[in-house]
This record gives structure tokens, C-alpha cells and sequence, in this order.
């Protein structure tokens, strides 16, 4: 969220002829964090509004009673922006009130809203609103001091950037009064019944446990072995330029919702790739450099880790030789895959380990090596043409390459699916 577009709360309602107060939620006593070391860092990306055009939200009302005179309708129809500095100033208020570590902030005018340091990311939604608003002094002419109460319903979806998906949906209601007449009570109204809603979502212990940091680091996760595999004798390879023999065992993966990149292992029948490359899908279509189509079976996966074991149907391919050993910083690598478009399968990309990481309790090999969109699955090789690495994610800053780039290593994606590793006798 680079540009948070400021809107008039007030703008949003339309006035139009009932309800008193509105009925308040329960104030939750919210979870405290005394050591933020143990949980993500966390920021908040959008907040909208999803309320049906015309649907009645409150009760306008005036005089020192305050009678009833109408509805509050919602003006807006479809999903409003409601990203407004206040909210976003909002929700990071209630977490470090609380002690939980929050990222991000408005205070850059010219850098924008930065979330780069979270590893937890949050959306808000709100579905719901009732209110009630009172001007006690219409028959003075004061048409601007009011008070009132308002209660919202608010869906969160919680994001997790490491693994590139939604790991949790929750509901929290907030609400709040303005007992003293004041003006722009639309405004306090919506940013404390906002915060209501957040204090109550960091009251459960499901968004605790989704912020939590793993204590049992996932990468000493026992996985049973459920398939043994040749690894295919490199001395198979060409000698002169294994490069080459690579591009042929390097496959296209065409699914219903795009492509990606894999390639051949095992006694020639097996494929390794990302699951996000397979999605759902039980059966996917491969495609040779030479453009052949070979129909594949879905294994396993584990959609934690990315990364997803096919068998090929009937046919055998040239498959590569696995180097689970780790790599040297600055040696040099090769990225091999299907970049952009299925036309340009075989494309390769050289460059170095910069570093190996652990990163959301997972091991990455880091490489300047580029890739793309595409290459997803596609292989990591060394000069000798062992593939050491897999293909998962690219950073890119104004849609060009930055050389940061990362790589599941091997050995990780063979014991996340449960495979072991028979090397053939020379």
C-alpha cells in the first residue's frame, strides 16, 4: 500500500426518515506480548468497506432528545477504500499499546507506506456497520456538534509473504460512543470502533498462534519416507557442457491456471517443481523443449515447503543428477526454466550463491541469478550440472530484477516429500 487514499467518513453516508443507541460489543481483554522476539513482525496493507449500495446502516437524529429523523443509508456501492491514515494509525496503535511488534508507517511522505520488515501481513475488511448520530442543536442552527455510537463487523484475512498465501480468516466486531457533542463524530466514530475491532482481534489466541514464530523450527519437521529413487549417475551428463543436457531435462508445466517450470530426476519418470506451480491440481501437462506434451500424475506435496513430486505417465526422460550438499558462497549457478511465456522454455541464466538463509524457519539459498515468473520449479545447477536448488521466488523493484533471488535446496525438498536418494553404483 504505497498511496493511502484519504477519504471523508462523512462523504460515505447519505441522509435520508429508526434506531436509538447503538448496542456495544464486549471490550476483550487483548493478549500482551512481554517478548516480541517470539512473534512475526506484523503490518496492516488495506482496509475496505463491503456494503451493498442503499443498505441502511443507522439513524440520523436531532433535537435535545434526539428524535428520530431518518435513516444513515451507504452511499458507496461495491469495495471502498477506507485506507485513510487514521486506520493505519489505528490498528499500529492497539498492537504496540499491547506489545506486539508492528511495521510500517505514514510518516514518509515521499517513500510511501513500507511494509518490507513484516512477515505477517493484514487486510481488513468491514461487512457491517450500524450507527446512530445525534445533533442535540439543529434548533440553534449548530448543524456540525454531535454525538453518537456506532458498531462494526470486521473480517481480517492474515497473509503470510514468505509462503506467498492466506494462512488465516477471522471475525471481530468493535464499537464505540461519543457521549459529549463534538465535531467530525463520524470520524471518532469509525477510528474507535476500528480500534474495538482490532483490540478484539488480538484477544484470540488463533491470531496469536498465526503471528507466533515456530518454536519447533520447520526444518527439523519429520517427514516419513514414502518413495526411494535413483539419483541418476552424472557421469550421464556431458562433460563439455552440461548446461545443455540440463535444458532437455528442464520441462515446461502447463496447469489450468498457468505455467511453470520443472524437471526430471529418479530413473526418468519423476518431476520435482513448486506446488504453487501445481496448485490443486491432481494431473498437470508437461511440455519437452522439443515440444513434446507428456501427461503427469501428481504424487505429493507439501504446500508449507512449495514443493510438489510428479510421476510421468508411460514415458521416461533424461533425468539430472541431485547435489544435496551445500553450497560454496559465490560459486557459480545456472537458473534454467520457462520465464514469461511457455516460448521461452530452455532459457538460462547464470550467476552465484550470495548467501544461504533461513527465512520464515526455512533454509534458501540465495542467488543473484535472475528468474521470472516462469521459472517457478525449474532447476539450480552447478557447473557440474547437478541440480542443487529449485527455483521459487524472485524479488523485483519497478518491475525490474534486483539479484535477489530465492532457492529451496534440495535436500529440503526431498525430505519435505518424503523421498529418499539411491545413488546408482559405478
Amino acid at each position: 500500500m504505497r498511496n493511502l487514499l484519504i477519504l471523508s467518513v462523512a462523504s460515505l453516508f447519505t441522509f435520508t426518515g429508526c434506531q436509538t443507541t447503538v448496542n456495544q460489543v464486549a471490550h476483550k481483554p487483548a493478549i500482551e506480548i512481554s517478548n516480541q522476539d517470539e512473534l512475526k513482525p506484523i503490518a496492516i496493507t488495506k482496509v475496505v468497506a463491503k456494503i451493498k449500495r442503499g443498505a441502511e446502516i443507522g439513524a440520523i437524529q436531532f433535537g435535545a432528545f434526539c428524535i428520530d429523523q431518518g435513516k444513515i443509508n451507504w452511499k458507496s456501492g461495491g469495495k471502498v477504500n477506507l485506507s485513510t491514515e487514521e486506520l493505519v494509525d489505528v490498528f499500529k496503535d492497539e498492537l504496540e499499546l499491547n506489545g506486539w511488534p508492528v511495521v510500517g508507517s505514514t510518516d514518509d511522505l515521499f517513500s510511501g507506506y513500507d511494509v518490507s520488515g513484516a512477515e505477517i501481513l493484514v487486510a481488513a475488511k468491514i461487512s457491517q456497520i450500524e450507527s446512530a448520530v445525534c445533533y442535540p442543536m439543529t434548533g440553534f442552527g449548530n448543524f456540525t456538534d454531535a454525538k453518537g455510537s456506532m458498531r462494526i463487523d470486521v473480517d481480517w484475512q492474515i497473509y503470510n509473504p514468505a509462503r506467498k498465501e492466506i494462512i488465516g480468516e477471522l471475525s471481530s466486531s468493535g464499537s464505540a460512543e461519543v457521549g459529549t457533542m463534538t465535531s467530525g463524530v463520524e470520524y471518532e466514530l469509525l477510528n474507535s470502533s476500528f480500534a474495538s475491532a482490532v483490540n478484539n482481534l488480538i484477544a484470540t489466541q488463533k491470531f496469536l498462534s498465526l503471528a507466533e514464530r515456530n518454536k519447533n523450527s520447520p526444518s527439523s519437521k519429520q517427514v516419513a519416507i514414502t518413495t526411494t529413487i535413483p539419483n541418476s549417475n552424472i557421469k550421464n551428463q556431458s562433460a563439455l557442457n552440461p548446461v545443455n543436457t540440463v535444458t532437455n531435462s528442464t520441462v515446461t508445466i502447463r496447469t489450468s491456471v498457468g505455467h511453470g517450470s520443472g524437471f526430471v530426476i529418479g530413473d526418468g519418470n519423476y518431476v520435482l517443481t513448486n506446488s504453487h506451480v501445481i496448485g490443486q491440481a491432481k494431473h498437470a501437462t508437461l511440455i519437452t523443449n522439443n515440444g513434446i506434451k507428456i501427461d503427469a500424475d501428481v504424487l505429493s506435496s507439501d504446500k508449507a515447503r512449495d514443493v510438489a513430486l510428479l510421476k510421468l505417465n508411460h514415458v521416461r526422460l533424461l533425468p539430472l543428477h541431485l547435489d544435496t550438499e551445500k553450497p560454496a558462497l559465490a560459486q557459480t549457478v545456472y537458473a534454467i526454466g520457462s520465464p514469461l511465456d511457455e516460448s521461452l522454455s530452455g532459457s538460462v541464466t547464470k550467476g552465484i550463491i550470495s548467501s544461504i538463509r533461513t527465512l520464515d524457519g526455512y533454509e534458501w539459498l540465495q542467488s543473484d541469478v535472475a528468474i521470472n515468473p516462469g521459472n517457478s520449479g525449474g532447476p539450480l545447477i552447478n557447473e557440474s550440472g547437478s541440480v542443487i536448488g529449485i527455483s521459487t521466488a524472485g524479488y523485483q523493484r519497478g518491475g525490474s530484477q534486483v539479484g535477489v533471488n530465492l532457492f529451496i535446496p534440495i535436500k529440503d525438498a526431498l525430505k519435505f516429500l518424503g523421498v529418499k536418494l539411491e545413488d546408482i553404483k559405478t
